[in-house]
C-alpha cells in the first residue's frame, strides 16, 4: 500500500510486526473505509470540508477519485490538515462514524500525525509527499497514479 510506503520512506513507521506498526495498518484501512464507503453524515462532511480547505484542483475530482481508487496524498494532506484545524469538541462527532468501521478518534489522530511527521520529514529531505506517494502508487500492483 502506498501510504505505507510514504511512511517508511519517511521513517516515521514504527517497525514491522509490532503492535504499533498493526495498529497503523488497521487505522489507514479502517479510515480509507470509513471515508469512502461510510454512510456517516459527520464522517463525510468532514472530508468534504477537508477538500474544500484545501483549494487545489476540484475537490469533486479529487473526491471521486478517492471513492475509486483509494487513498491519495491530497486526500491524506487535507484531512491532516483539516484535523489539526478542528476542535477536540467537534472531532468527537466523527467518533460514531469512526466505531462503525472499529477505529477510535485516538487511531484516527495516530495516523493525522504519521502524515504531518511524513511531510516534515521528506521536505527535510528535499522531497515533497505528493512526488513520493505518486512514485510508490506507481510501484504498487496495478497502480499507475
Amino acid at each position: 500500500m502506498a501510504v505505507l510506503a510514504m511512511f517508511h520512506d519517511a521513517d516515521v513507521l514504527p517497525p514491522e510486526g509490532t503492535p504499533e506498526a498493526n495498529r497503523v495498518i488497521k487505522a489507514v484501512i479502517q479510515s480509507q473505509s470509513a471515508f469512502t464507503k461510510g454512510s456517516d453524515p459527520d464522517v463525510q462532511a468532514f472530508l468534504r470540508l477537508a477538500l474544500a480547505a484545501q483549494k487545489v484542483g476540484d475537490a469533486q475530482e479529487t473526491l471521486s477519485r478517492f471513492r475509486s481508487a483509494g487513498w491519495t496524498s491530497r486526500v491524506l494532506e487535507a484531512l491532516a490538515d483539516q484535523w489539526d484545524a478542528t476542535a477536540i469538541d467537534q472531532r468527537e462527532a466523527l467518533a460514531p462514524g469512526f466505531r462503525q468501521v472499529n477505529i477510535t478518534l485516538e487511531d484516527f489522530d495516530s495516523l493525522m500525525g504519521l502524515v504531518a511527521k511524513t511531510r516534515i520529514s521528506l521536505e527535510r529531505r528535499g522531497q515533497n509527499m505528493h512526488q513520493v506517494f505518486a512514485q510508490r502508487r506507481r510501484e504498487m500492483p496495478g497502480g499507475a497514479q
